[in-house]
This record gives C-alpha cells, structure tokens and sequence, in this order.
C-alpha cells in the first residue's frame, strides 16, 4: 500500500467508506481545480503572523508528503508564497492544507503546486516564533497526526488515521465497485428508489 493508491479514489468515497475517514471544514478549498492529491501528513503549527514552523517542516519533509498547518484559520497574513511552494516541490512534496489564507496564489498555481486553504492574503509574516512541528494539529476542526493519509479534490479534504488506511483502502474499493454495479443498473432503466428499494 502506498499513499498513492489513495488518489484513485473521491473524497466522497472515502467517507462513504469508512467513519474513521474524516472530512475537513469546507471553507478550507483547493487552490487549483480538478487536482487530485493523497499523501502523509507533515505537520506544523503557526501563531498567526508567523511562519518560522512551515519553513522547519518543509526542511525535514520527505517525497509524498503533504504539507498539514494549523493557523488557526486566521483569514490574515501570507505565511506561505511561491518560494516556500518552490521548496515544497524541490523535497517532493505533493501539496499543502492550510487552516489560514496564504499568497502568491497565482505563482503557486503556476507551478502546478496544490494547495488547499481558507483563501488569500497578502499581509507578511515574521519568523520569530518557533511554532510546532510532527505534532498533532488540528484542520478545519478535525485533529491530524504526522503521518496520517490526507486525500484532497474539488469536494473538499479528508484525514484518515495512518492506523486504519489499509482497512480503510480495501473498504473504499469496495464502494468504488458497488457504484460501478449501481450505475450499471441505472443505465439499464432502474431507478435509484428502486436500486436502494425506497418507499415510493
């Protein structure tokens, strides 16, 4: 199993799958539409007006990780830009889930870099507070480990615990395919009232 074998699935199907399988606050939304990440979660914790933990995070990242920060969702400051993007991408990073505004939005979403976040502000920050890093954070209101699957697409972003992602997988596989089998019969001229034998 690989965090890879995550993205071939939605966001929906993943909750459908298992209750374990969070989803984050909606107003935390992707950067570019219509792209797909899945990867582990590394994580860091800001003060709002401070970034010094994102730039300590993404120095410590390894290929496939997803960059996780709790800022509080503050709707002030641009803690991340397209340098820190840049760095990202130089580590392998596959994208970045803010509980605040970040900038350089156009620059990030040129560089193909998806980030999920509470929108834009261009107001800087300082580097003069530690923050936290590898430590438990909580996204739009759901708590994140290091190291736990993140799944990001044009619905929204998921969390599932790194202790249940192989269940989870096989689980989410499975609903995969009964939609494909519902689908098939809904081509063939059922309902969906009479698929999930609904009082009509």
């Amino acid at each position: 199993m690989t965090t890879n074998d995550f993205a071939a699935f939605p966001t929906g199907n993943l909750c459908n799958a298992d209750p374990r399988v969070r989803a984050i606050a909606p107003a935390i939304k992707p950067l570019i539409p219509g792209k797909r990440i899945s990867g582990r979660a590394r994580t860091a914790r800001i003060t709002p007006g401070q970034n010094g933990a994102i730039h300590r995070a993404v120095h410590h990242a390894v290929a496939g990780d997803i960059l996780v920060v709790d800022g509080g969702g503050s709707e002030r400051f641009g803690p991340f830009g397209d340098l820190l993007a840049d760095g990202c991408i130089a580590k392998g990073m596959v994208g970045a889930v803010f509980d605040c505004t970040i900038r350089d939005s156009p620059d990030i979403a040129a560089l193909g870099f998806q980030v999920f976040c509470r929108g834009f502000h261009p107001e800087a920050t300082a580097k003069t507070d530690r923050g936290d890093t590898d430590v438990p954070v909580v996204l739009g209101g759901v708590t994140v480990h290091p190291g736990d699957i993140v799944v990001g697409d044009d619905d929204g972003v998921v969390v599932i615990p790194c202790d249940a992602a192989a269940e989870v997988l096989t689980k989410v596989a499975a609903v995969a395919a009964r939609e494909e089998r519902i689908r098939a019969r809904i081509h063939a001229g059922e309902t969906t009232l009479e698929i999930f034998e609904l009082d009509p």
